[in-house]
């Protein structure tokens, strides 16, 4: 069993204790939140608490299983995200199954280094105003370079909802990301400049059985490398990019081999994987047709934005202009996708006609933390609501993956005859949540959502790391419990539906299940 190590910020205490058996993953991040934040506090609130909970095999040697869900209590609704990198396995090999962060760092910029000795809160003012490059490179050069961190920087710090958290990748280029749907700014609101964690270990979590777990892995890799999608690694299209080139099912384009040696022309070590034991590689890939590189999956989401947003420029010019702003909304911490979305709202609005030099401006602006930058980098939303008159605009607000998900017809079969009574789109869910609480990474979804050897290897690695074995409905009953769980939070805030945290990928996911 592991443990869960709670942070009081208003006291610079620490207390630990043994993570239940039956929570863990999604589902555990969600209970943490319940039990730690105040009763009505909003997304900013000294109130909210902070929970990071590594997937059930996070931390082992099951492949893609690499991912933590960040939550919190968001403005009226709950917030979740998803993280890979480095970070999640290393907490996971110390025996840390959750972080959980309450109150606020008066000070500011708080650094918790995290170590096979213990826990301890640093006051590192030196890296207030730093951008995330600079912040990696303090921490690596300082504490060394098997360290991993998640943090905030410029667009956080200005508590701005397009402020993501930054999370690092192993030593090597690219060196870190911004995951779209991360909430830096609740990081940034509790003082919180990284979380740090000094260790070499990838796979040092505990396991029952690690032979069967080894046997167990390697078959579930398998499966995952002989699906035509994630063996093809398409996710290193985007999932925004997938979903524009999946005109049906069966429509997968081929996907050129990326570059074969492991090394950039000065040197630096290639990362072609988020973290290690990932299959299916979505770092560095060839995503272009003109041989553009774009070293995640965020750069090339950004460049469906703009393809989406600015079709009346070049392409080339299209993907240059993703690419430079890909990096400085890295550098700053800037969720750079909805930020493309929100400037062609905002030079729509004002009459201006597009241009890079402009988009360039206007991420400037951010980076400035001017009116006009924080306009933007409060996402389509705050300029939705100064027109609330117009009806065009109100549509293009940046809405839910699943706003219409009543609208998709699904067709998974019914694998087991004790949930036949759920529907497909329920079903679907579920086992998107089902990945989630394992850590898995949800560009697997395709090789095993829907395939019964897939969950039955699932449930087995559940048993090889914990020693209780598990069935797979068990599993998925348990998935349904989170969804309700979380739904039960919205209803008490007033939100509409829980379903606003499922990933924007279910939109891929939609169209490839569907009919």
């Amino acid at each position: 069993m592991g443990k869960t190590i709670v942070i009081n910020l208003n006291t610079n205490s620490i207390s630990e204790m043994p993570t239940p058996a039956e929570h863990y993953g999604r589902g555990l991040a969600m209970k943490l939140v319940r039990q730690y934040a105040k009763d009505g506090c909003s997304r900013l609130d000294e109130g909210n608490a902070l929970a990071i909970v590594c997937g059930l095999l996070t931390g082992t040697n099951a492949p893609c299983a690499n991912r933590a869900s960040v939550a919190a209590m968001g403005n009226n609704a709950v917030a979740v995200s998803s993280i890979s990198g480095d970070f999640p396995q290393k907490l996971a090999s110390l025996g840390i199954d959750a972080l959980v962060l309450t109150g606020k760092y008066s000070d500011g910029n708080a650094v918790i280094m995290v170590d096979a000795s213990g826990i301890r809160i640093e006051h590192m003012p030196q890296l207030q105003g730093k951008s995330c490059n600079d912040i990696v490179e303090y921490i690596r050069s300082t504490f060394g370079n098997n360290c991993a961190a998640i943090g905030t920087s410029r667009s956080a710090d200005m508590l701005l909802p397009l402020g993501a958290l930054f999370t690092t990748y192993p030593e090597g280029t690219p060196r870190f990301t911004c995951p779209r749907s991360s909430f830096g700014d609740v990081a940034a609101s509790k003082g919180i400049r990284a979380i740090v964690i000094n260790g070499k270990a990838y796979f040092g979590k505990h396991c029952a059985n690690k032979a069967a777990l080894q046997a167990n892995s390697k078959k579930l890799a398998g499966m995952i490398l002989s699906d035509k999608i994630c063996g093809g690694a398409l996710p290193g299209l985007g999932s925004i990019t997938i979903l524009h080139l999946l005109k049906s099912r069966n429509a997968i384009p081929e996907i050129p081999e990326r570059r074969a040696h492991g090394k950039r022309d000065n040197g630096s070590r290639l990362n072609y994987c988020c973290a290690p034991g990932c299959v299916i590689g979505c770092l560095n890939r060839h995503t272009a047709a003109d041989g553009h590189v774009f070293s995640a999956p965020e750069e090339s989401e950004v460049k469906a934005a703009m393809a989406h947003c600015f079709g009346m420029m070049g392409e080339g010019e299209r993907a240059d202009t993703a690419l430079d702003l890909s990096k400085r909304g890295m550098t700053i911490g800037l969720n750079t996708t909805e930020f493309v979305y929100t400037a062609a709202m905002y030079m729509e609005l004002n009459g201006e006609t597009p241009s890079s030099e402009r988009l360039m401006e206007l991420i400037g602006e951010i980076e400035r933390g001017s009116i006009t930058g924080r306009l933007l980098g409060s996402g389509t939303v705050a300029i939705g609501s100064l027109y609330r008159d117009n009806a065009s605009i109100q549509r293009r607000i940046t809405k839910p993956a699943n706003t219409n998900d009543s609208a998709h017809r699904l067709d998974l079969g019914k694998l087991y005859p004790e949930l036949s009574e759920i529907d497909d789109l329920d079903m679907l869910y579920r086992q998107i949540f089902l990945l989630e609480n394992m850590g898995i990474c949800i560009f697997s979804a395709f090789a095993l959502i829907n395939r019964k050897e897939a969950l039955e290897t699932i449930a087995s690695l559940y048993g090889n790391v914990t020693g209780n074995a598990i069935s797979v409905v068990q599993l998925l009953n348990y998935a349904g419990e989170c969804l309700d769980n979380e739904l039960q939070m919205v209803r008490s805030n007033s939100a509409a539906c829980v379903k606003q945290n499922i990933p924007e990928f279910v939109k891929v996911l939609y169209r490839y299940f569907g009919e």
